[in-house]
Formats: C-alpha cells, sequence, structure tokens
C-alpha cells in the first residue's frame, strides 16, 4: 500500500475551544478520581497531600486550563452569536433589496413568430442592402 492511503486515515482533530474544555474535564475527572482513589481520602487527613502530589497537580492544570477554555469559548460563541446576527441582517435587507412588489415584476417580451416568407424576404431585403453599400463604396 501506499502511504496516502495511511495519511487519509489519519483523524484531523480540530484546535477549537470546545475541544479544549472537553480534554481539560476529561483531565479534570482523571485528577479527581486519582484524589478518591489516594492516600487522602482513604485516611481522611490532607496531612497526607504528598503522597498524593500527581493527581492535585493534574487537578491544578486542568482545572486552570478548563477556565481558560470555557472563557475562550464563551467569548467566541459570543462573537459567533454577534456576526451571526450582523449577517442575518444583511441578508434580510439584501432579500427586501432584491425582491420587488408582485405588481412591479417586469415582464418578458413574447418572443415574436415570423412566417417563412417573412424571413426571406428580411433577408433579401438586407442582401441587396449591403450590396448597394458596397457599390456606393
Amino acid at each position: 500500500m501506499s502511504d496516502d492511503s495511511n495519511n487519509n486515515a489519519i483523524a484531523q482533530v480540530s484546535d477549537g475551544p470546545e475541544y479544549r474544555v472537553l480534554a481539560n474535564l476529561f483531565g479534570l475527572l482523571l485528577g479527581l478520581s486519582g484524589l478518591l482513589a489516594g492516600t487522602m481520602v482513604r485516611e481522611g487527613s490532607v496531612d497526607y497531600w504528598q503522597h498524593d502530589l500527581v493527581p492535585l497537580l493534574i487537578l491544578l492544570v486542568t482545572g486552570r486550563g478548563l477556565l481558560k477554555s470555557s472563557m475562550d469559548l464563551l467569548r467566541e460563541s459570543m462573537i459567533y452569536a454577534e456576526k451571526k446576527h450582523m449577517v442575518d441582517a444583511f441578508l434580510k435587507k439584501q432579500a427586501e433589496v432584491l425582491t420587488p412588489e408582485p405588481g412591479e415584476m417586469a415582464r418578458l417580451a413574447t418572443k415574436p413568430h415570423y412566417s417563412e416568407e417573412e424571413v426571406l424576404e428580411a433577408v433579401s431585403k438586407r442582401i441587396e442592402q449591403q450590396r448597394k453599400s458596397k457599390e456606393a463604396s
């Protein structure tokens, strides 16, 4: 197999704030599960915090990341809503400009139907006019 098929099989993950919120939430859950299974909860004392240092650090780092990414998500969703409102207003204005009133609809002219005799007469007149203009030149 070629490398192109392998490259197509790799999933691309977006760097959007909603994915960062979910990733930080998952990390926060891992930190909490580590604390619940740790020595501090089992012994019922905060004096054993040194034994649970890794889950505490995971909890702190992912908690900070969760707050930061939540704020980013909130900011982007507000900006998205504002831009969507602006686009909707613009499209509504364009629809009003482009849509004429029902009475103002332009009517297309009907296509004239010529008989064969009329066509032949018009062509012969045109040919005669071209001959006369060439002779005059």
